[in-house]
């Protein structure tokens, strides 16, 4: 506590100075628990469900997307229902979709406990079921804020308002619930695994608080074990590590032997998770080079750049957490473009964090509400900032999820504490720009929804505002093409071709040997093939995929097709001229030269061009009887 000096004048008229306890901004007095929670926020209770359920209820019906294939339509494990968990638990979260462990990204993934949730969910109804996944995020969702605001009723009990609905807990709670950046997390089934790790998280702070003031063994158990929980539900929970002890010192008198109890135990269940999660997962490889652009969106960067990109996310952050829009899905390379550490958007990012960074140390000793809000926002940002680890993306609108509970507070408190102090009509004002934030984020967040419909509708909303990322693109040229596979008038068929064209056009515009797109082109050309039988129009679309990538096995499988349908004369020069183009290529490209000059030969093989190439194909490779034989060959070839 401080002191601050104040003079008084005595009965007698003498002035006397008498020092008086100045109450630091976040008001530490007294216990944690105050009263019955539900007995006197039944109302906001209902308010928080009833309002989770108003602006997600159209998701209900819809289908899986994105990564769900991963943790429920395409995991082997999740479809083994109840008999799949201790798969699931014993294993790396990857491998029940590959088939095998892979590391895909620096660190490898280990979230079982959500996809736990979707094999129960599979072993209870016997099947998928999407309505029943959605209605479940939701309500786990509704819970969250619940949980939030009892915490937060915790944290503030010395902040008195005449109106409990414009209390910081219940303003702060509102803007959680209906931020706009938080529909993929919810929208997304597969995004359960952000919204179980805070609300576990939530609960493991809500028993540390209580334990504060009790000191009861059942307590220190809740908090060990819902942070178990969160962490089991996805890494970023081990944040909650540093967030428990800073929410305790704000907000507390802290009694420190207390605080060192808890603490070892949230750091015995730390090293006990780590070791099952290395157990199982495999030791993290930080220094791991992934090679593949979708999962490394720094590769071939030099660090100025890298840091650059960083910072600009960063910053891009901070802007949808106050204006949030326009909000995409997808932000891979390079929606999110390469810029230096000197470019303007990172300089101002990297000043305005500079700027949180130091108010949030400077508020420490003040026990500020705006500093402890600021770096409860940093510290659960650290894990998902691409600086301690490189998440495989430049960035996503979930992974501020925990890090926006934050942001809501300082708002909360702004609005219902600092403002009306400021001037005249300050309690006014900040109602009316509380109303304003929840209804404008509230009806963001309500259009924004149905974009989660399908693949199709996700997609163009993505492309609309990631043009540049060659993902989005990508994946619209994919939905696209599948939707054409299920349409029947032609008309529509050869415009949907034509659309997934452009968009795989232009993903490989961005990163040219990104294989989907390319896969998406190969299915595009042999779909027009079909259905106009024009093998010169096919060979003109096909010669640059296989330039940009042979390997695509669909390129061989419509080979085979081709063969005896009479197009023997111009299929020749297109594969001779695909097998000598390949032959020039510097990397792994050219091993696939010779495939395609064998297809060649299988038409002409008296041609003295071919056997001349194929006799320099095999030169290369260091095979000497061949490339004589070839030589030979072409000595007596036509």
């Amino acid at each position: 506590m401080t002191k601050r000096k104040q003079y008084i004048t005595s009965k007698t008229g003498a002035v006397k100075e008498v020092a008086v306890q100045k109450i630091p901004m976040a008001q530490v007095q007294g216990s944690f628990y105050q009263e019955s929670y539900l007995k006197k926020y039944w109302i906001a209770t209902l308010i928080f469900i009833g309002l989770s359920f108003g602006l997600y209820f159209a998701c209900l019906p819809f289908n899986y997307v994105l990564d769900d294939q991963m943790v429920i339509t395409g995991n082997s494990f999740t479809k083994k229902g109840f008999s799949g968990i201790w798969d699931i638990l014993t294993t790396e979260s990857f491998e029940g979709y590959f088939g095998e462990k892979k590391e895909l990204v620096q660190g490898n993934r280990y979230r079982p406990l959500s996809i736990i949730t979707f094999a129960v969910e599979y072993g209870l109804v016997g099947d998928m079921n999407p309505w029943l996944s959605h209605f479940i995020n939701v309500l786990l969702y509704a819970l969250t804020g619940v949980l939030l605001m009892m915490v937060l009723v915790l944290l503030f009990r010395n902040f008195k308002t005449q109106s409990w609905w414009m209390s910081i807990p219940f303003l702060a709670t509102m803007l959680f619930i209906v931020h706009p950046i938080h529909t993929e997390a919810v929208a997304n089934i597969k995004g359960r695994d952000e919204i179980m790790s805070m609300l576990f998280s939530l609960a493991a702070l809500y028993g540390g608080l209580r334990f504060m003031d009790f000191g009861q063994k059942k307590w220190l158990i809740l908090s060990a074990s819902g942070y178990f929980l969160g962490l089991l539900s996805k890494e970023n929970a081990i944040t909650f590590l540093a967030v428990i002890p800073l929410t305790i010192y704000f907000f507390s008198d802290t009694d420190w032997k207390k605080l060192k109890t808890l603490l070892f135990w949230l750091i015995a269940t730390t090293v006990a998770y780590l070791i099952l999660r290395f157990n199982t997962a495999g030791v993290p490889k930080f220094g791991q080079e992934v090679n593949d652009l979708m999962n490394n969106p720094f590769l071939g960067m030099k660090s100025g750049e890298k840091f650059g990109s960083i910072m600009y996310t960063l910053g891009k952050y901070i802007q949808l957490m106050i204006w949030p829009h326009p909000l995409s899905h997808d932000y891979y390379p390079y929606a999110i473009p390469k810029v230096g550490i000197f470019s303007l958007l990172p300089i101002l990012s990297l000043v305005v964090y500079g700027t949180l960074i130091y108010f949030g140390i400077k508020g420490i000793g003040k026990k500020s509400v705006y500093a402890y809000s600021i770096l409860f926002y940093l510290v659960t940002l650290t894990i998902v900032s691409n600086i301690v680890i490189n998440l495989g993306t430049f960035m996503n609108e979930r992974f501020i999820f925990m890090a926006s509970a934050g942001f809501c507070i300082a708002v909360a408190y702004f609005l219902s504490e600092h403002l009306p102090k400021l001037t005249h009509n300050g309690k006014l004002v900040g109602m009316a720009l509380a109303l304003v934030a929840v209804l404008g984020y509230g009806a963001k967040t309500f259009v924004r929804v149905p974009v989660w419909k399908d693949a199709l509708s996700l997609n163009e909303a993505a492309v609309a505002v990631s043009s540049n990322s060659a993902r989005a693109n990508s994946f619209m040229s994919t939905a696209l093409f599948e939707k054409f596979k299920i349409t029947e008038d032609r008309t529509e068929k050869l415009r949907l071709l034509d659309q997934a064209e452009f968009y795989g056009l232009k993903s490989v515009g961005i990163v040219p040997d990104y294989q989907n797109p390319n896969l998406m082109l190969m299915g595009v050309a042999s779909e027009r093939y079909k259905l106009d039988n024009d093998i010169n129009r096919y060979i003109r679309q096909v010669k640059p995929i296989i330039l940009r990538r042979p390997d695509i096995s669909f390129i061989k499988e419509f080979s085979e097709y081709l063969k005896g349908r009479g197009h023997d004369a111009e299929l020749f020069p297109f594969y001779l001229e695909a097998g000598k183009g390949l032959m020039q290529m510097r990397d792994k490209r050219r091993d696939w030269a010779l495939q395609y000059l064998n297809y060649a030969y299988e038409l002409q093989p008296a041609n003295k061009q071919l056997n001349e190439a194929l006799a320099l194909v095999y030169e290369m490779a260091g095979n000497v009887n061949q490339a004589a034989r070839f030589k030979a060959a072409a000595q007596i070839a036509q």
